[in-house]
């Protein structure tokens, strides 16, 4: 298995309209630059998609790989506790 791309943006809360409520609009080149990476995500039909982000757990010595096929979270430390995404 090879890498056949890499797409790395930025996720600010307000690109949610539950929690930007009406802020969002001030970052349109984010949703439209996610929207860019989701179409070019799907035009490579990888095996293989690894997510990383600085609020997951992180170790000095080692990386984790979930085994899992999905994930499942909320936004309860920010403006929206009833978002959650799956």
């Amino acid at each position: 298995m090879s890498v056949v791309g890499a797409i790395m943006v930025p996720h600010p809360p307000i690109i949610l309209p539950e929690v930007g409520r009406g802020e969002e609009k001030k970052i349109a080149a984010s949703d439209r630059a996610y929207r860019k990476a989701a179409a070019l995500a799907a035009r490579l039909k990888p095996d293989t998609i690894v997510l990383s982000s600085p609020h997951a757990a992180m170790y000095a010595d080692w990386f984790h790989i979930s085994p899992g096929k999905s994930a499942r979270g909320t936004w309860g430390s920010s403006a929206c506790r009833s978002c959650a995404f799956t």
